[in-house]
């Protein structure tokens, strides 16, 4: 299965160690390929295999670096 992009906003990203450390525990998950935080739009655009990944894995990830997500 081809995989997907999701843009997902996050909540309380306000330095780039905010940024390295969503995109660090979006990438330790399994299916999860890349994950491209934004400060500027306090958002992360994950690539993504829906197959594996469902959205409280995102939630689940970006929760155990320290946010929420909107």
């Amino acid at each position: 299965m081809a995989n997907e992009k999701k843009e997902v906003k996050v909540v309380g990203m306000h330095c780039p160690s905010c940024v390295n450390a969503v995109e660090l525990s979006l990438t330790d998950v399994d299916g999860i390929d890349s994950a491209k935080a934004s400060l500027d739009d306090n958002n992360v655009i994950i690539d993504y295999d829906a197959s594996k990944v469902s959205d409280k894995d995102i939630a689940d990830a970006v929760e155990e670096a320290g946010f929420k997500v909107e």
